[in-house]
């Protein structure tokens, strides 16, 4: 992959030419209103507006999917025309104008405000324990966001993004110390330099990563979390895209006090990775499907394990290699995946599976539970004059799933959640609607079942799963030995304009057993209004 890499960075830049005024590579931050719009053109029956398995996008592949879409009848409506308005009216210049801006710098940035209000205590992230109000989100926080975009053509962009926000409580995806004695942090989100070569794009720093969900909710890999440091390799074809990715995680120490491990070996630092690739197959707009696998290595002493980051070769028997350290990268956590979209008519159907271990042996089936992720997903588009949508969803994860022996290995990044926001031992069933007034204007509301079990991604030392094959679903232990359930209601409202967007959203949850403790039944309510200005961003 490396020497791909440096191949695919070198021709860019000797190919370089100029480009629109909105750079094809660039992709767009995880927040940005589109995704709501493309997520409603799907889910309204626009199989064409379906752009990949792996968030961000570029600009470049919403582009594209906007012009397929503009071919299908089931796409037309103020949403496609709200979204050609801003991605297609300056995707196409002359030469003579596009020469006067080769090689440009361009500035950009915004500025948000995000007011909040608690009742009874904070439920949010759902894979943590609810907490009292002093703990969850501030009742304001200021955010702004400075980008520079460097212009090489359309072959080549760097971008350079920093950020400061006013009090970082509670916000998962936060990596940064907080600034001096203040509660707030300045660091930088989007940072990264991105050249094409044919049908090879190659990057390289700092990003979000979201693979196989639904927006930045995964069971394989979500952006829930802090933002990874990375490379990325995407192959794209007609029918074809292939995704690689290598990205460090936070270091890890090991400590007998706090992680049950023998006294004698002291207090252990551990440098870790993690890897994947996936390949899509689109037989056509209306249908795709993806298979990838994913590996997550913790090493002693720093280094790359190479073996693993050759992105043509199977995770699952590279283990085995006997030219490898096993030492190394003897606790390696493997998972592999699977996921189909699909457009029946008025029908938008998905649904995603993570397998981290299975158990073959007989033996191991009597003492070590499977460990699953999964994903299923349905809407259904109404023939209404205001173009409308119901839904039915269901995730579930498994008891143990993303834990291993040792911390080193369990699928957290900052003690946040690498994949489903849910976290281990738990599941939801949720009924939806969404209402589309404008191609601009969105309603949303749902009612959902969540339980939950005891185990937590941040648990140290990490659970033991030996002796619980067959265990009920969700797991209580001894220690606590109730099961958390909630009934979960939510409305929000969405102003997706590209310059001002307003989101205002309230949750409300009727909890029993908070935290799998037995206790009477509590009620939490949260309200969030986030207001934002965007200038020339991204």
């Amino acid at each position: 992959m490396i020497v791909v890499a440096a191949g695919v960075l070198f021709a860019a830049v000797g190919s370089a030419r100029v480009a629109a005024a909105q750079h094809p590579l660039v992709t767009l931050p995880l927040d940005d209103p589109a995704y709501a719009q493309l997520d409603g053109l799907v889910q309204l029956g626009c199989g064409a507006a379906r752009i990949s398995a792996y968030r961000p996008f570029m600009v470049k592949d919403v582009r594209s999917a906007l012009r397929a879409a503009k071919a299908e009848s089931m796409c037309s409506g103020r949403i496609l025309d709200a979204l050609a308005s801003r991605f297609l009216a300056d995707s196409v210049t002359s030469d003579s104008a596009a020469d006067a801006k080769a090689y440009r710098v361009r500035f950009g940035g915004l500025a948000s405000l995000q007011g909040t209000g608690l009742h009874g205590g904070e439920i949010d992230p759902l894979w943590d324990n609810i907490r009292p109000t002093s703990e969850g989100t501030p009742t304001a926080v200021g955010t702004a966001r400075l980008r520079l975009t460097f212009d090489g053509g359309p072959n080549v962009v760097l971008v350079s993004e920093a950020y400061g926000e006013t009090d970082s409580r509670n916000d998962p995806t936060v990596r940064a110390n907080q600034f001096r004695k203040t509660s707030g942090v300045i660091d930088f989100s989007d940072a990264y330099a991105s050249g094409k070569l044919g049908p090879l794009v190659l990057s390289v720093g700092r990003g979000r990563e979201a693979w196989v969900g639904d927006g930045t909710e995964s069971m394989v890999l979500s952006a829930n979390g802090p933002a990874l440091d990375k490379i990325t390799l995407t192959a794209q074809w007609a029918k074809f895209e292939f995704k690689s990715l290598v990205a460090s995680l936070n270091d890890v120490t090991l400590t007998p006090s706090v992680d049950g491990t023998p006294d004698s070996l002291g207090t252990q630092r551990y440098h870790r990775m993690m890897v994947a690739h996936a390949l899509t197959w689109r037989p056509s707009h209306k249908v795709e499907l993806t298979v990838g696998e994913t590996a997550l290595i913790p090493r002693q002493g720093g280094g790359v394990a190479l073996n693993f980051v050759n992105p043509l070769m199977v995770f699952q028997v590279t283990q085995n290699d006997k030219s490898g350290d096993i030492s190394q990268e003897g606790n390696v956590n493997l998972t592999a995946f699977g996921s189909v979209r699909a457009n029946l008519d008025r029908f938008s159907l998905q649904g995603d599976l993570l397998i981290d271990d299975i158990q073959i042996d007989a033996q191991d089936r009597k003492n070590f539970p499977d460990l699953f992720g999964w994903n299923v997903r349905g809407t259904y588009a109404l023939t209404l004059p205001i173009p409308t949508n119901i839904g039915l969803q269901y995730r579930r994860v498994s008891s143990f799933t993303y834990l291993e022996s040792f911390y080193t290995a369990t699928w957290q990044q900052y003690d946040q959640p690498v994949g489903s926001e849910l976290g281990p031992d738990a599941d939801m069933a949720r009924a939806f609607a969404d209402v589309w007034p404008s191609g601009r204007l969105h309603f949303s509301a749902g009612i959902a079942k969540w339980r939950r079990g005891d185990q937590r991604i941040n648990t140290r030392p990490t659970p033991n799963r030996f002796g619980h094959a067959g265990d009920p679903f969700p797991f209580a232990s001894g220690d606590t030995p109730d099961v958390q359930s909630a009934w979960m209601g939510d409305a929000s409202v969405q102003w997706l304009d590209p310059i001002v967007p307003l989101t205002l959203e309230v949750q409300a949850a009727r909890v029993d057993n908070v935290n799998n403790v037995a206790t009477p039944a509590a009620t939490y309510a949260r309200v969030q209004l986030v207001a934002t200005y965007r200038f020339r961003y991204p």
